[in-house]
């Protein structure tokens, strides 16, 4: 994986202010709050109370040699395909030089001995209060409120580190990332479930059979899949990721099996594991992380699975801990489970603009979800609900934006659609070509294909950067979900469906492979780019939008083949279990 040259807004910006060796420079850089994020004027921080709990990344070594190695382990016919690392392995591959733990250490002893310092792998971590971190980072923590959720955070917008450690250290957060979003765009309807069962019968004649074209259901899924005549599972695990408090209600997960499942696996529950101090209340209920598990666990049959409640937003209230941000907590949680506890696949419906990631992150969970892939489990992320972009601004030029982790080369991301006579794109639907990652050795013949041969690109050619990653992948229904949400039935929209909906399919071939004695798919994309392209529905009308009153006919096509609308297209289960099954 390379990076490109044109980096984000919030690329690392480093400046040498101080040749003499223990001189301080500005590690990181960025002009303004991400959209959204606005001074919080009002806010009153006591910050010799107020904590925080810093990630300091060490450099890694040998990172080229472990991607090739993941890329290998990830490719069909490779002689170590399947051969899944350990964790400690991964972290020998991987690990920083030792003289950067002993000048990271020497450096907080110094400067922030009261803290609170552990160290595994290759991170620091440091819990001080803000005053503390100020004075270590030679910055100054502001509070920042968000326009539409009215959460606060404590950032900066620049940091310092001692010019001696720079090429040992790669990041430090929190401090310039503002956070992770939900990809969901709409909910309507909410209706008591008897009125919502009253509604179907007299909805029109059925295109495929439990599609009524407004209400999407497990039924309607298994045969517009075609995974109808799947299996019952029972080997493996299903992972679904829960931030920012969304909590997953098994309550409303039994009703929803009562009312819509397809499988007999109404007894189905699922299990609530915490994450950097996550909780599992039984409300209020997400609709977000009820979207998630109702439809991995329904489709999923009778795979179990586990709900990842991870807490932390960066958000304090008056005194007290600033918890980290929660991507780089859950990422270094399960990296480091036991293979027995790892999850087959991991659903995703999270995420940002790329433009508000700050390089170093961005880079630093995209190389932690190629640990993951090594370790064998298969990612499926959601692709956004904001088309080709919003404000179409990236580094002050008119441009499409991309999204965050979506962007990364190392993730399955699934795009949206919408209809079932025949499927088309959905308009609101997530894709593109990142402008911090290069494009990926798996996807170049397909998507240079695209560029050389598809026309309803040629008016916006110079407003992606045709070079970067493409996405999505694949696609999957992504609007009118029927969940239950506090007991009653609600309709939901966003690619927020699409991944729980791929995720349940996967985890179904996965174990299907396990069943039989064979590993886990594990990272998904080079065998979904050649041996198992075939097994999808190529989706070749409708279009992906957005950048509306910055640039006239935004967006991309779907046609035939691949293309930055709905990717390689929809699946088709029993394709993909002759293909899943055979590969060795």
């Amino acid at each position: 994986m390379r990076l490109l040259k044109n980096l984000s807004a919030l690329a690392i910006l480093v400046c040498v202010c101080d040749a003499r060796p223990t001189s301080s420079v500005v590690f990181e850089k960025i002009e303004s709050s991400p959209a959204g994020w606005v001074l919080d004027k009002a806010a009153k921080v006591d910050k010799d109370e107020t904590f925080i709990t810093l990630k300091i990344h060490l450099v890694n070594q040998g990172l080229d040699k472990f991607h090739k190695l993941a890329m290998d382990i990830a490719t069909p016919g490779h002689p170590q395909y399947g051969n899944h690392l350990d964790h400690e392995t991964i972290l020998a591959m991987t690990a920083p030089k030792e003289e950067s733990v002993d000048l990271v250490k020497e450096w907080l002893g110094r400067e922030i001995s009261n803290a609170k310092v552990d160290v595994m792998g290759d991170y620091f971590t440091v819990e001080g209060t803000v005053s503390a971190v100020e004075n270590l980072l030679k910055t100054k923590y502001n509070s920042y409120v968000n326009e539409e959720t009215k959460a606060k955070t404590l950032r900066t917008l620049e940091y310092s580190l001692p010019s001696v450690l720079l090429g040992h250290v790669d990041m430090v957060q929190p401090t310039t990332y503002f956070g992770v979003k939900q990809f969901r765009s709409t909910i309507s309807e909410h209706h008591a479930i008897a009125d919502e069962a009253d509604d179907f019968h007299v909805e029109a004649a059925q295109a495929v059979t439990g599609c009524t074209g407004t209400r999407i259901t497990p039924t309607c899924l298994a045969n517009l899949y075609n995974f109808a005549n799947a299996k019952n599972e029972t080997t493996g695990l299903l992972g679904v990721a829960g931030f920012l408090e969304e909590y997953a209600i098994k309550s409303d997960f039994t009703t929803f099996l009562n009312s819509y499942a397809y499988f007999n696996n109404k007894a189905k529950t699922f299990t609530c594991t915490g994450v950097n101090g996550g909780t599992c209340p039984t409300s209020p209920a997400g609709i977000e992380a009820n979207l998630d598990v109702q439809y991995a666990g329904s489709i999923s049959s009778s795979v179990p699975m586990t709900y990842y409640s991870t807490a932390g937003r960066g958000q304090w209230v008056g005194s007290g801990t600033n918890t980290n941000e929660p991507y780089l907590e859950f990422l270094n949680y399960l990296i480091a489970l036991p293979a027995a506890s790892l999850p087959n696949t991991l659903s995703i419906s999270y995420g940002d603009d790329e433009t508000t990631v700050p390089l170093s992150y961005a880079t630093n969970a995209c190389n932690l979800f190629s640990q993951l892939g090594a370790r064998g489990v298969s990612i499926l992320i959601s692709s956004g609900d904001s088309g080709v972009g919003s404000t179409c601004k990236v580094n002050g030029k008119t441009s499409f934006t991309t999204a965050f982790p979506a962007g990364c080369p190392w993730v399955t991301t699934v795009g949206g659609t919408t209809g079932n006579s025949p499927e088309s794109a959905w308009s609101s639907g997530g894709g593109g070509f990142s402008e911090v990652f290069g494009r990926p050795d798996y996807q170049n013949a397909t998507v240079n294909k695209w560029l050389t041969t598809d026309t309803t690109h040629s008016a916006v050619t110079n407003y992606f950067n045709s070079s970067g990653r493409a996405y999505p992948d694949i696609s999957a229904q992504a609007t009118n979900f029927v969940i239950i949400a506090s007991g009653s039935a609600q309709s939901v929209s966003g690619t927020s469906c699409s991944a729980p909906t791929t995720a349940g399919i996967f985890q179904l071939l996965n174990s299907a492979r396990i069943a039989s004695g064979k590993k886990g798919l594990g990272f998904l994309n080079p065998w979904l780019y050649n041996t198992a392209s075939s097994g999808f529905t190529d989706i070749k009308s409708g279009k992906i939008s957005g950048c509306s009153g910055v640039i006239s006919g935004a967006g991309f096509s779907a046609v035939a083949g691949w293309d930055p609308a709905t990717g390689l297209g929809t699946p088709n289960y029993e394709a993909l279990l002759t293909f899943a099954t055979s590969t060795a």
